[in-house]
């Protein structure tokens, strides 16, 4: 296909999502799994519906993700996340780390001991509050929570930020030591 107006090639993708319903601010050609992207997965299928079954094939989480993408709540964390009755956020953190398979558990076992002793050490003693806001400005178990309801791996709502691969190993026989000292989780 041609652009009627420069006589030039363009991407026919963009004749599926105006046929889609999208206006021209909302077509957009990228890698689908950032934040903003995820958004439009729901889209996705209906555009590419080849390249869509090989994504969710190869993806875990990819068709959840179209879903649920914008709602709020448990499903994604974003904004508002709910805990069980008889729950408190601690208890539902502590629930939701013993159904992860070990190395998982024990990867977020690790961030969140970090977590607790570095608020154990600034004024927080005898730990951090259960309730609290789901941004950065106060610690709570509510916080642990959402990182582990959004999957957040490298708990980065947490302050963290990714490890470099080679660091990473030392860094888990160091976090190994160090929770059987601190006993915090």
């Amino acid at each position: 296909m041609f652009s009627g107006k420069t006589g030039l090639p363009y991407n026919k993708l963009y004749d599926r999502m105006y046929q889609a319903g999208l206006t021209l601010h909302q077509m957009r050609i990228c890698q689908p799994y950032g934040d903003d992207q995820r958004k439009g997965l729901w889209l996705f299928h209906i555009i590419e519906p080849e390249t869509w079954g090989k994504v969710i094939a190869r993806v875990n989480g990819a068709n959840q993700g179209a879903l649920y993408a914008q709602d709020s709540g448990n499903i994604l964390g974003n904004r508002i996340i709910n805990k069980p009755d008889n729950h408190t956020w601690q208890s539902f953190s502590m629930m939701l780390l013993e159904s992860m398979p070990d190395k998982a558990g024990d990867h977020y076992k690790d961030k969140i001991a970090v977590f607790l002793k570095w608020y154990q050490d600034r004024g927080y003693p005898k730990g951090i509050p259960d309730d609290g806001p789901l941004d950065k400005s106060a610690p709570s178990w509510k916080r642990v929570c959402k990182s582990l309801l959004r999957n957040d791996y490298w708990c980065k709502g947490l302050s963290f930020g990714q490890h470099k691969s080679a660091a990473y190993e030392k860094y888990k026989k160091l976090m190994k030591k160090r929770r059987s000292e601190w006993n915090l989780i």
